[in-house]
């Protein structure tokens, strides 16, 4: 029976697109709203992370969290009441709030725990899926975008053209990154493009 869940489950996800995934340790509901759990224990299994949601494996248990759900991502440099697994440092912990079940009146705080460079990932990509999908579009992105895409990425030029603050181009370049829209060198990203063509299709 375990093993149809399983499948049925997976079927379900036919259309996502798995971005990454990684062995780590976690713990799935460590606390809730503001009290945490005493008996609660690091669970070594692996993470999977679609499109769409944040996948929790072990064996034939499988939890899912939707991007839709997580209200906050942070890496913590200390925790309450619970050691790192195999030693690690406290800073290799990622909290994760969520909502209980869709439920957004309770959030579950669900931790994860892996290496360096595999935390690094992780929330790299989650904060891109989770935090990207909340910023706002202004028109200044989109002129800021258009800029990027013409190949245009001196900081002063920017500034010249379209009359904003450094703050303000540092803001607005960072938010195209966590939208996927550009990569870290500031080149266009497939879905940057998609999104200049949108642009363009509306003037």
């Amino acid at each position: 029976m375990a093993k149809l869940i399983y499948a049925a489950y997976f079927v379900k996800s036919i259309m996502e697109k798995l971005i990454a995934q990684a062995q780590v340790y976690y713990i799935l509901g460590y606390g809730r709203d503001s009290s945490y759990y005493h008996d609660k224990k690091w669970v070594l299994g692996r993470v999977y992370l679609t499109d769409k949601r944040l996948i929790f494996k072990k064996m034939d248990r499988v939890s899912a969290v939707p991007y839709s759900e997580i209200v906050e991502i942070s890496e913590k440099d200390k925790y309450p009441l619970i050691s790192p697994p195999m030693g690690w440092s406290r800073g290799n912990i990622i909290e994760i709030k969520h909502c209980e079940y869709g439920d957004k009146r309770h959030i579950l705080i669900s931790l994860i725990a892996a290496d360096f460079d595999v935390n690094t990932k992780l929330l790299a990509i989650m904060y891109r899926f989770v935090m990207g999908k909340k910023i706002s579009e202004s028109d200044d992105h989109c002129r800021v975008l258009m800029l990027l895409y013409l190949g245009i990425r001196d900081r002063k030029i920017m500034r010249f053209l379209l009359s904003l603050s450094p703050e303000e181009i540092e803001k607005i370049t960072k938010d195209l990154k966590l939208k996927g829209y550009v990569m870290e060198d500031l080149s266009i990203s497939s879905a940057g493009r998609k999104r200049v063509n949108e642009i363009l299709s509306n003037l």
